[in-house]
């Protein structure tokens, strides 16, 4: 039988559903669509010749010669990785042909398996890594050459090579039973207690220069940092209220308790932005992000 060439990713999703035993979870481990795992098994059924996964009512299992394939696989993998790293040494370039993409804040993360479907449909080859982290991080690896691009959104030094994706804004949500729920109000005038989110993150970041620019102190401030529990007990014991991004918001579990509180002062735009690291080597998938139109392709999705 004539060897074939294996595509790595395509065992990098057989790793994940053999050890998740899931298309979804598998999916979003790897910033993809479930129906894409699937289709991806399905090709590597065709091309080996066997059965890998079994279909058990809404949920799947591996089979035996799936989970013999898993450890091989895993081994694949980090020779990959090995033999990456080895010839980043060996020819002094940061990485290889695999692309390392960042996203920051928990709206691009949201958009994250959409923007890599898209290059994927360009570029139906493509490997890739995906870091999360908040905005003020990814913005930092990408301006050291640890990551090739990523998705951020917040203040971008001139320097930092960016393209607009789109703008949102940032918003006050409170749970539906507070009591400023239908009517108008304004920051200063607020005596309700407000969550504020971590350092570093670009949510947070807009709204204390907003407040800063308009000279609005917010005495009742409470550091929530990311904990989303401690957000959802503050906002359904203490009548608190939270900034999010809209699009977030409308993305998110959010939205099926909470509700946007109509504010004099807001909404904050917040740009969201494509930024690549110097000397980016996918030329390909630079011109296609400056090309496509995002909220078509993207945010309608």
């Amino acid at each position: 039988m004539q060897s074939k060439i294996l595509n790595l990713f395509k065992v990098k999703v057989l790793s994940e559903v053999c050890k998740t035993n899931s298309y979804k979870t598998a999916a979003k481990n790897l910033f993809i669509t479930p129906s894409a795992v699937s289709k991806i098994i399905k090709s590597l059924e065709a091309d080996w010749n066997l059965q890998l996964v079994q279909s058990t009512g809404n949920s799947i299992k591996v089979t035996a010669q799936a989970e013999q394939l898993a450890g091989l696989a895993a081994n694949i993998l980090q020779e990959n990785d090995e033999f990456a790293s080895q010839l980043s040494l060996l020819n002094g370039r940061n990485g290889s042909g695999i692309l390392k993409i960042g996203s920051g804040g928990s709206h691009s993360k949201l958009i994250m398996n959409r923007l890599l479907s898209s290059f994927l449909n360009l570029l139906p080859q493509l490997e890739y890594e995906v870091v999360t982290n908040n905005s003020a991080e990814i913005l930092r690896a990408v301006d050291s050459g640890e990551l090739d691009c990523g998705i951020v959104s917040g203040l971008i030094p001139k320097h930092v090579n960016k393209q607009l994706i789109y703008q949102d804004n940032i918003s006050l949500y409170a749970f539906n039973k507070h009591p400023l729920v239908g009517g108008t109000v304004s920051l200063s005038g607020i005596n309700f207690p407000i969550c504020l989110r971590e350092k570093g993150s670009s949510t947070r970041f807009y709204v204390e220069q907003f407040l800063s620019e308009k000279a609005i102190n917010l005495p009742n401030s409470r550091q929530t940092g990311k904990n989303d529990e401690l957000i959802d007990h503050l906002c359904k014991t203490q009548h608190a209220l939270q900034f999010l991004s809209d699009f977030y918001y409308l993305n998110s579990h959010w939205s099926k308790e909470y509700v946007n509180i109509q504010c004099d002062d807001l909404p904050i735009p917040i740009p969201i932005y494509f930024i690549t690291r110097k000397n980016f080597p996918f030329a390909k998938l630079k011109k296609h992000i400056k090309s496509i139109s995002f909220q078509d392709e993207i945010l309608a999705s």
